[in-house]
């Protein structure tokens, strides 16, 4: 039997403490598989009950189920190895220190304020990003950034000839035995997020960025719901070797730390955290919105975490203290395992 009894008891509580609305979550350890479904998809305008089959606005998981898995594909394939300049993709960048591997473990030093950012139209916001400045942060600090995704997105945009988002649709989610992951979602099969202008958001991301730039945002815009999440869990953790559309070689390559001595270790993609005992690397990433994923490839076990911890505001900073303790006491009893 899969015991995580602390980690499911902290779970739950963030619901019986209204720190969040709901949640839904799943342990996996090998062929076992235990989910489960506590509290409400909404709290406001009304209540209403949260389904084992729910949609979530997965926030910045898009970055590593979405757009990486199309860079790893081409990876995969010997089309790219990430050494590439970005300005190979995008001319108009300014700095040809930039390679896509800086990108993918958020070492670019790219950063800058985009004055009245959420105002921008696609195209300004996107030239924009295009032209923030390269910081002295390049190669010393790991600094997570959308920024670093939506130029990724930029690349794929000039390797396909179509928006970063329909190409990870044709190219990733299609070619899976996937049901309900989509950048276009059924509003009603969507949990609610915050509240925008009055209203409140459901089936539309939440992120002002992907918003604004839609089919071009490489770092939010996807949905999925836990049956999925699943799928592409048992991909990673090898339990299910022909999931995902590139090889078990390359899904290998994620549970390594890509940065160099001195900077926080960081994965393509993915953020690391290491076993308490043995202290080797396990990834996770999660989502603004509440989600979250932590897998461990060497004793095929992981934790799926879906929560809309932004409804009805998103001012909700005990979650984040709660989502910590989470990790720590999943990585703690999956010691034990």
């Amino acid at each position: 039997m899969i015991d995580y009894n602390k980690t499911q008891h902290l779970i739950e509580s963030m619901v019986f403490e209204r720190v969040v609305p709901g949640v839904n979550y799943t342990f996996i350890k090998g062929k076992q598989i235990s989910t489960s479904t506590t509290g409400f998809a909404s709290i406001y305008p009304e209540v209403t009950q949260l389904s084992p089959f729910a949609e979530y606005d997965l926030a910045s998981l898009t970055k590593v189920l979405a757009t990486e898995n199309v860079l790893l594909k081409l990876y995969d394939q010997g089309k790219l190895n990430f050494t590439e300049p970005l300005q190979e993709f995008v001319p108009e960048f300014h700095d040809p220190r930039i390679r896509l591997y800086h990108l993918l473990t958020h070492t670019s030093g790219i950063r800058g304020w985009i004055p009245h950012r959420d105002e921008l139209s696609h195209d300004e916001l996107l030239k924009a990003i295009v032209n923030l400045p390269v910081t002295d942060e390049f190669e010393h600090k790991m600094r997570y950034a959308d920024t670093n995704f939506i130029l990724l997105g930029l690349v794929i945009k000039k390797i396909f000839g179509k928006p970063v988002q329909a190409v990870a649709t044709q190219e990733v989610l299609k070619q899976m035995p996937l049901e309900n992951t989509t950048f276009a979602p059924q509003k009603d099969d969507c949990i609610p997020t915050a509240i925008l202008d009055g209203q409140v958001l459901q089936g539309i991301p939440h992120d002002p960025k992907a918003r604004q730039l839609k089919a071009d945002c490489g770092s939010a815009g996807l949905f999925s719901n836990m049956r999925d999440l699943i799928t592409f869990a048992q991909g990673y953790l090898g339990l299910k070797r022909d999931i995902l559309p590139y090889s078990q070689d390359t899904v290998s390559l994620l549970f390594d730390n890509k940065n160099p001595q001195g900077v926080k270790p960081r994965s393509w993609g993915w953020d690391l955290r290491f076993d308490p005992h043995e202290h080797y690397p396990i990834i996770l990433h999660t989502g603004f919105t509440g989600t979250l994923i932590i897998l461990d490839r060497l004793k095929r076990s992981g934790l799926i975490l879906l929560t809309n911890r932004v409804h009805p505001t998103g001012h909700n900073t005990i979650f984040l203290a709660m989502r910590e303790k989470i990790i720590r006491n999943f990585l703690n009893e999956n010691t034990k395992i």
